[in-house]
């Protein structure tokens, strides 16, 4: 089997939407015979570019005769992964996402330990925005969100009932995991966490 046909079958058999990185189809042939093949593919719109050395098996939404985008986390998490990097929450989404407010955000902007920069996918625009490996220590998870939510809030804003509804929403050891993350948080967070254990006549182990 030719290395265009190879790689038109791994593509087909992809679902519909999906975002795959050029390099998972290196088993078929040599990087410039697949990169052919790519180019060829996405010039009659078989497949889109969504980024460089990433692309996505169109999925066509009917009623607007246009191709419906990958999920921006989806493709943040490939590019990160093609780039070595990693990728998390930035705060106003952490905000959004653990309900502690309900504004959403307009576009996606995900932290990142590579560098600060954006691609465009149809009208929106993801953006990677470079923050300290300090800060990433926990990044994609429950507690690495939690963290970029405090971080965005500040001093001012983050009252007891913001820690109250973080111990909601976290479990018992991501909480756990949260109060003890003293090289991620600012100090001032640690002393909201005191203030909020004395509150409720405890101390979180």
């Amino acid at each position: 089997m030719t290395t265009a046909n190879a790689v038109r079958q791994a593509i087909v058999a992809m679902p519909e939407g999906k975002a795959f990185p050029a390099k998972d189809l290196l088993q078929y042939g040599t990087r410039a015979a697949v990169d052919q093949v790519l180019y060829r593919m996405a010039k009659d719109n078989e497949i889109q570019r969504i980024a460089r050395g990433i692309y996505a098996r169109p999925k066509w939404n009917k009623y607007v005769n246009a191709p419906v985008m990958p999920e921006p986390i989806e493709v943040a998490e490939l590019v990160a992964k093609t780039r070595g990097a990693k990728i998390g929450l930035t705060g106003a989404e952490a905000v959004h996402k653990l309900g502690l407010s309900t504004q959403m955000p307009t576009q996606p902007v995900y932290a990142t330990t590579g560098r600060t920069s954006e691609i465009k996918i149809g009208k929106n625009t993801i953006r990677f925005r470079h923050v300290s490996p300090r800060k990433m220590q926990f990044a994609g998870t429950p507690v690495g969100m939690a963290i970029a939510a405090l971080r965005y809030l500040g001093k001012k804003q983050v009252t007891p009932h913001i820690i109250a509804k973080l111990e909601q929403v976290l479990t018992k050891e991501d909480f756990q995991t949260l109060r003890h993350a003293t090289t991620a948080l600012p100090s001032w967070a640690m002393d909201k966490f005191f203030e909020y254990e004395v509150r409720h006549g405890r101390r979180i182990p």
